[in-house]
């Protein structure tokens, strides 16, 4: 592979194309490559990344690692900003295509740093081409196999394919944002914004791409086998997307892996604590210990504590009872909140009405303080108790419900609860 000196201006510049030929057809791999001459004999470190991603989202990543290590970015079909709609590929055939791009490129051996979506296609081949590989990071990755997590990617394409864009950005936000942790994570309004701007302006290609991978995600089985190499995964402490436990489940399974959490970060962690996130990545590239750097704490997976993670708390309003209305069919159900925070609630039915059910679609939870309803999908029911999902619609009333969970009178449930969507798995 022939590398270029880097310079953070390249990183927008036209990336070079790899044609790959399989029998399922022709596929383009767009890439980046840069390295220092005096690392040339050192292995690469190839850069995997997630939804919403382009290369220049590795700016601080890239111009660390650099310095000690040659750089490959790359995006394969439907990735990144990589425009080739591939809905034949499943994730497993990602692998394969991995491994045929290190041919082609003659790359015997590369370490891996794959984000979030990343994440999962690195872990794939890591563990089917075992010899290729030297060392594997991994950030944000989840089995994907929790059922609250399926229900919002799944809704997620509904609201995509029914072409409500801004619903679907507002979504996409909230799912990536833990926003019960703002102040803890420091994420702007202006952040949260432009986020959302630049989900709602997707193109049509875009579109198809998200949705072709949201779809790999929800065909996927579950990983069969794990890396055997050194492998470090790292989350944010406060991930609600792909819960911390979640992480240090996968790192439980690799034969030799480190369990990192990044303090006051969600599943955005590279962007919202960039120096601990860098410098933790960089470190574990080079080989060097990973105790003590400001911001991250090193576990064992085997001794995560779990009772460690309060992702959210979860409050009892005072003011009883609500009305839940079906849209569907109009019908309006009085039940009170047992509890209830930004991505879900308890509510218990006033009257027994075995019309509610999780198959009902069209609910919405009154909350007249806030001056919205809320889009709610029942998760599990048990006699009049409905444990639910509250998926955000709208940015602003988004922000009203916060407003309302912050600065309105309620009871806090001190009781040592994970993640609401953690229990409704």
């Amino acid at each position: 592979m022939q590398f270029s000196t880097f310079s953070a201006a390249d990183l927008r510049n036209t990336p070079r194309i790899q044609l790959l030929d399989t029998p399922r057809g022709q596929y383009k791999v767009e890439f980046q490559a840069y390295s220092l001459p005096e690392n040339l004999h050192k292995t690469p470190v190839v850069f995997l990344g997630g939804a919403f991603q382009s290369f220049t989202s590795f700016k601080s990543e890239v111009e660390l690692v650099v310095s000690t290590h040659p750089v490959i970015l790359a995006d394969f079909p439907s990735q990144g900003s990589n425009d080739q709609l591939a809905p034949e590929l499943s994730l497993n055939d990602y692998a394969d295509l991995i491994e045929l791009f290190c041919q082609e490129q003659q790359l015997d051996k590369v370490q891996m740093l794959g984000i979030s979506y990343g994440s999962a296609m690195a872990t794939l081949f890591a563990a089917a081409y075992p010899q290729r590989i030297e060392r594997l990071l991994l950030s944000g990755i989840t089995c994907f196999r929790r059922e609250s997590l399926i229900t919002l990617l799944a809704d997620s394409l509904e609201l995509l394919a029914a072409g409500d864009m801004n619903a679907f950005a507002t979504t996409a936000v909230c799912n990536l944002i833990n926003h019960n942790r703002l102040q803890a994570t420091e994420v702007s309004p202006t952040y949260r914004r432009l986020l959302f701007r630049q989900i709602a302006r997707l193109n049509d290609n875009e579109r198809q791409r998200y949705a072709q991978n949201t779809q790999r995600l929800l065909d996927f089985p579950g990983f069969e086998r794990f890396p055997e190499c050194p492998t470090m995964i790292a989350t944010g402490e406060f991930d609600n997307f792909t819960l911390p436990s979640e992480n240090a489940a996968v790192a439980r399974q690799c034969a030799n892996a480190t369990f990192a959490i990044i303090k006051n970060a969600d599943h955005l962690a590279q962007f919202e604590r960039k120096e601990a996130s860098s410098t933790l990545f960089h470190s574990f590239m080079c080989g060097e210990s990973l105790e003590g750097i400001d911001g991250t704490e090193i576990y064992n997976p085997e001794a995560y504590d779990l009772a460690d993670q309060r992702l959210q708390s979860r409050q009892r309003p005072l003011e009883q009872p609500y009305r839940l209305i079906d849209e569907v069919n109009g019908k309006e159900h009085i039940v009170r909140i047992n509890n209830i925070n930004f991505a879900g609630c308890e509510l218990e039915q006033t009257h027994v009405d075995l019309s509610l059910s999780e198959s009902s679609r069209g609910l919405y939870l009154e909350i007249p303080e806030t001056g919205a309803r809320f889009h709610v999908r029942i998760m599990e029911r048990e006699r009049k108790q409905l444990r639910c999902l509250l998926i955000q619609r709208d940015l602003k009333e988004a922000d009203q419900l916060l407003a309302y969970l912050e600065g309105h009178l309620l009871m806090i449930r001190d009781q040592n609860d994970n993640d609401l969507r953690e229990q409704l798995a």
